[in-house]
């Protein structure tokens, strides 16, 4: 008896440590969501199932949970390479904080064609998420060029969790939980690095295609190419083509990174050998790169016809070998002397470190980092800038060249060299000049010589970045030509046109002051500009243009023709939860008053701005003592202006 209770007790501390022990393992896999938890990979949480036929369903991985082929692999950001199979991922989250409920799940793989996520409940309820660049881009919970699925946890909730991933690209499943907050702030830094690199590659191309223009170059033309394709190619790479451009044509950007790929390969291959000009250097060399260039050229249409597997590895393979091709290349024409190949070699040394990085990432050789994700970005971006370098010490080698030829024909060459400096001088001066007088056309109307539009929507949001941090008024006069379509229905466009010139001849000599600006806004109506200006004082020249327009004496072909204008007149002090289009509205709202109340008046209702729409969140603060709530109040003996204006 004794011996049997010995043997139970014994037994049952060994099936309690037993499942301690199992217990903790499974605990070991289970990613645990508390109150610190902000972003967090989650790869090596997961365990993964291949589905070689791609046919299994959620239940049959779920039947499936004990089998032995489930793979641990220990990482955080998983990278399977180029696998024909449908991969299953499977993990289990529990929700431990005491106060966060709302949870994303983040892919951050923008190029997986199939993507389903699966959470389950204990209760057998199932949230389905089903995305991938495969489907339309409206199918995503967040407008992301990742993958990001809204789940919502409540404390003590325990959820299984199954990702199904498939394409025919490079499969990446680096998959994390984070926290809205934290998505958000690594949205915004993610948002400013491509920025920074967007903007430093634009105007790169702006900055050599200016060169081009002027040095007619063909190696510029070339590298104006490449860096084109090179950026269109890293921007469907981003997954950002995708979410701006073709968001509704899923095949299209299927197909669009293999055919930028090699696009932007084969325009490399033409600006290296033009660059270095290997059919005098090195013939068999220019031979090879040619080889290579229709090897790029002939993954382009195969992309249409062949599955996406075949291009895409062609165009990563050739990708991988240009570099290192044309590293032995730079190598063999610096033996031989040829100066430009020294910034060619340094640019391609780190292009080739960036290119052996990412093709390695994408086989799944390397596992994903910052490095390992961005490094593409990194070497193009330092690459181009030595190609910048290469290409000015190309232009500063001719240069040199030239002095030299110069020197040997003195005598012969001085008069024609002379000539040729004033050519230049001025063809450099009638471009300056064309590019100044381009910059002034791009801001004046061609008829009244008023600014346009485009000034204002350049000059508006200084104006009122000024008027917040100072708390000065803004007043904005919007002018409209009364019965101006009579004029052009009974005199002709040519009396229109003049009448406007008359009309802005006024307004031009009513707006005087320094930082004022008069403007043609469309058609018949103008728009004054009044930074630092109240509403007395805006009434103020609002009715000295008023009077002005009144008494014109415009005649066409003898006859006369009486002109008038209607004004809308608003004036606010900027706060930041005012926008400035609420400024402009309003002073069209008013301008369209005026008009209904007779015309040939200025309308500037005090309160007319009090209701303007305001940024979301923001709570509608008092004005100072220029707001639309301030009323005119004229001196004693004198007419008030906008009851002056309004009879």
């Amino acid at each position: 008896m004794a011996w049997a209770t010995f043997h139970r007790c014994w037994a049952r501390w060994l099936a309690l440590t037993l499942l301690s022990l199992l217990a903790a393992n499974a605990w070991a896999d289970i990613v645990k969501l508390d109150d610190q938890f902000t972003s967090q990979p989650i790869g090596r949480h997961l365990r993964v199932l291949d589905d070689p036929t791609g046919k299994m369903r959620l239940a049959d991985v779920e039947a499936q949970r004990s089998d032995s082929r489930w793979e641990d692999r220990h990482s955080d950001n998983l990278n399977f390479g180029y696998s024909r199979s449908a991969l299953w991922l499977h993990g289990e989250l529990v929700n431990v904080a005491s106060e966060q409920q709302d949870w994303l799940l983040g892919m951050r793989y923008p190029l997986l064609d199939y993507l389903d996520i699966y959470v389950v409940w204990p209760d057998g309820r199932v949230q389905h998420h089903a995305s991938g660049d495969r489907r339309p881009f409206h199918t995503r919970s967040l407008a992301d060029r990742n993958f990001y699925f809204k789940l919502k946890l409540r404390q003590g909730d325990h959820v299984q969790l199954y990702v199904r991933v498939q394409g025919q690209g490079s499969l990446q499943a680096p998959l994390e939980v984070s926290t809205p907050a934290a998505y958000e702030r690594h949205a915004h830094v993610e948002q400013l690095l491509l920025g920074i690199y967007s903007g430093a590659l634009l105007a790169m191309l702006v900055y050599n295609l200016l060169l081009c223009i002027s040095l007619r170059d063909k190696a510029y033309l070339h590298y104006v190419v490449y860096i084109s394709l090179f950026g269109m190619t890293q921007y469907t790479l981003s997954g950002l083509a995708f979410e701006t451009l073709w968001p509704n044509a899923p095949n299209w950007g299927n197909q669009a990174a293999p055919i930028f790929m090699g696009l932007a390969g084969w325009s490399l291959v033409l600006f290296s050998r033009q660059f270095l000009d290997l059919r005098t250097h090195w013939p068999r060399a220019d031979l090879a790169m040619q080889a290579l260039q229709w090897l790029y050229l002939a993954a382009v249409p195969e992309t249409f016809v062949l599955p996406y597997a075949i291009p895409i590895k062609i165009v990563t393979l050739a990708t991988i070998v240009t570099p290192v091709l044309l590293l032995i290349i730079t190598v063999g024409l610096l033996r031989k002397g040829v100066q430009q190949a020294r910034y060619f070699l340094a640019a391609f040394t780190v292009l080739l470190l960036g290119v052996l990085l990412t093709s390695l990432h994408m086989f799944g050789i390397v596992q994903r980092n910052f490095l390992t994700e961005y490094s593409m970005q990194i070497g193009s971006m330092l690459e181009f800038t030595l190609l910048s370098f290469a290409l000015a010490h190309r232009v500063k080698l001719a240069r040199e060249e030239y002095e030299r030829l110069q020197l040997a024909h003195a005598t012969e060459l001085e008069h024609r060299v002379q000539d040729r400096t004033r050519d230049l001088d001025k063809a450099m001066t009638e471009l300056t000049k064309a590019n100044e007088r381009l910059q002034e056309l791009t801001e004046q109307d061609a008829l009244t010589g008023l600014k346009n539009r485009m000034f204002l929507s350049e000059r508006m949001p200084e104006v009122w970045r000024q008027a917040q941090r100072w708390h000065t008024p803004v007043s904005v006069l919007m002018i409209d030509v009364d019965h101006f379509k009579r004029v052009n229905d009974d005199h002709g466009h040519l009396a229109g046109d003049e009448a406007l010139k008359q009309v802005a001849g006024v307004i031009a000599h009513a707006v005087q002051r320094p930082g004022d600006h008069a403007l043609r806004y469309g058609g018949e109506e103008f728009l004054v500009l009044l930074p630092q200006t109240h509403t007395v004082g805006a009434a103020h020249i609002a009715e000295t243009i008023r009077l002005g327009v009144q008494s014109l004496d415009f005649r066409h072909e003898g006859k006369p023709i009486p002109l008038t204008v209607s004004i809308g007149l608003a004036s606010v002090v900027p706060t930041i939860d005012l926008p400035p289009q609420a400024l402009l509205n309003a002073a069209d709202q008013l301008l369209y008053q005026a008009k209904q109340n007779g015309r040939n008046r200025c309308a500037l209702n005090p309160q007319a701005l009090a209701t303007m729409p305001r940024k979301s969140g923001a709570a509608h603060k008092p004005q100072g003592p220029a707001t639309p709530s301030e009323s005119l109040k004229p001196a004693a003996g004198q007419p008030d202006p906008a009851s002056s204006a309004r009879s």
